[in-house]
């Protein structure tokens, strides 16, 4: 079993460098994530969205549908396509987002409205009843975990993937919950332990 863990938080360091955020609660949670997977003994990777070049959507071409809904990948030349074809190669997926204005980050928004655009509506999807565990990380007021959590339900929705897991993450409950970041490597350990009998 393999699992990739793509997170959508970045912090500016100076003007030409954006570098993910050490000391926040999304990398401290991509830290979590990857120890108690590895100690599982699941293949885990990670990709910090907010490094790559993603643009946002164009909505092009009729009705707003560019190649995306019959050849599924984007016209646009960014780190896009090489991402969702990579995608194909986990069984798992990890997706943890800061929470900014009670929503998911702005680099979060524009990966998955460009992957539900590819994926949705795809017969031949390698997505499609994958896992999912949804993470989103309220700083600040702690406030917006839900609203974000209710957007991952909609992208689970529409990818038809299995959601195993949906957590809300704070400054207050962050040692809380680092037992519900475990409960969901060991549901997968379960089910790796299943196929494999």
């Amino acid at each position: 079993m393999k699992a990739l863990i793509l997170s959508f938080s970045a912090n500016q360091v100076n003007e030409e460098s954006f570098i993910p955020n050490k000391i926040g609660l999304t990398f401290s949670c991509v830290k979590e994530f990857e120890k108690e997977l590895e100690k599982s003994g699941i293949e885990v990777e990670h990709i910090c969205i907010n490094k790559k070049n993603i643009k946002k959507c164009l909505a092009c071409g009729k009705r707003g549908w560019g190649i995306c809904l019959e050849e599924h990948k984007c016209i646009q030349k960014d780190d896009f396509n090489e991402i969702y074809e990579y995608m194909s190669n986990f069984d798992v997926y990890i997706f943890i987002t800061p929470v900014y204005f009670w929503e998911m980050s702005e680099s979060a928004k524009t990966f998955l409205d460009r992957l539900k655009r590819c994926d949705a509506f795809n017969d031949n999807s390698k997505i499609k009843g994958k896992k999912i565990i949804c993470i989103a990380c309220a700083g600040g007021s702690g406030n917006g975990t839900e609203e974000t959590l209710k957007s991952f339900d909609i992208l689970n929705h529409f990818l038809k993937t299995e959601m195993i897991g949906r957590i809300p993450v704070t400054k207050a409950n962050f040692e809380k919950q680092k037992e519900e970041i475990k409960r969901a490597v060991n549901f997968l350990l379960h089910r790796k332990n299943q196929l494999f009998r």
